[in-house]
């Protein structure tokens, strides 16, 4: 698929109304998937792993963390174990313990939402990874992930999209991500309520004609931001936005007839 970058570059020299807008968009629809979890290890007596999360050994530790991934006893010590070990220097096992947590359920909850104001972005990336894993069982957490949707780095806000996917609420009788939801999001007067409209649109959800109407108008919104995200859920849609963002080449707005070109050479030659 081409990207943003390169569709500028193609259309540089046809775009009469300048450069494409601000900076390279967040890529929403696809989401960066979290690394395969190794296979839960035999279980190993509790104390035993609590003390492995101890160790000195990044490999030791990350065994630990798995092996707690099990619900058993001492839960509350289970989980506060983990949420120690979330914030790990080494990636492997802050991952393994987002992971565990996650299969811990709801009890995990209260430490993950927490972790989604860490000032390092790993982990605030594992806390979403964790409360993804839960499904449903993390609606609760649905408005902090919905936030952390607009998070500054490009790895939270990703994985935030797809922890969104994951627990699948309804919010006001419309789905997230719904067209239904696209349409009461772009109509609200805060503009970051309306960027998280667009970043959490899921085309498999909903009446995509609808969408597509809603996302071609958004191309010329004067947030460049939200334009990115209308064209990043427009390239997503794939064939059926074609005819639509062609249409948009004679739109009366220039910034939608910029914003509809680039997108066009996003979704690639007619199939």
């Amino acid at each position: 698929m081409t990207t943003r970058s390169a569709a500028c570059l193609v259309i540089a020299g046809l775009a009469a109304a300048g450069a494409c807008s601000g900076a390279e968009p967040v890529p929403t629809r696809q989401v960066s998937h979290p690394p395969a979890a190794a296979e839960t290890p035999a279980p190993v007596p509790l104390d035993t792993a609590l003390a492995r999360l101890r160790a000195e050994s990044p490999a030791v530790r990350l065994n630990g963390a798995y092996a707690l991934a099990i619900p058993g006893p001492r839960m509350e010590e289970r989980v506060q174990a983990l949420g120690r070990a979330l914030r790990d220097a080494d990636s492997g096992v802050g991952h393994a313990a987002a992971s565990s947590l996650g299969n811990l359920g709801r009890a995990s909850l209260p430490i993950l939402v927490t972790a989604l104001s860490d000032r390092r972005a790993a982990v605030r990336t594992r806390a979403l990874y964790g409360l993804g894993k839960m499904g449903q069982a993390a609606a609760a957490a649905r408005d902090a992930v919905r936030g952390a949707m607009n998070d500054p780095d490009r790895s939270v806000s990703n994985m935030a999209s797809w922890t969104m996917t994951q627990i699948g609420p309804r919010v006001a009788g419309a789905r997230l991500g719904s067209s239904a939801d696209l349409a009461a999001g772009l109509a609200a007067t805060d503009p970051e309520e309306r960027l998280s409209a667009v970043r959490r649109f899921q085309p498999f959800v909903g009446d995509s004609d609808q969408s597509i109407r809603l996302l071609v108008r958004t191309l010329g919104d004067a947030d460049p931001r939200l334009r990115g995200a209308a064209a990043d859920a427009l390239v997503a849609l794939g064939s059926p936005a074609r005819a639509a963002v062609a249409a948009a080449l004679s739109d009366s707005n220039p910034v939608v007839r910029r914003e509809a070109s680039v997108t066009l050479v996003r979704l690639g030659p007619l199939r």
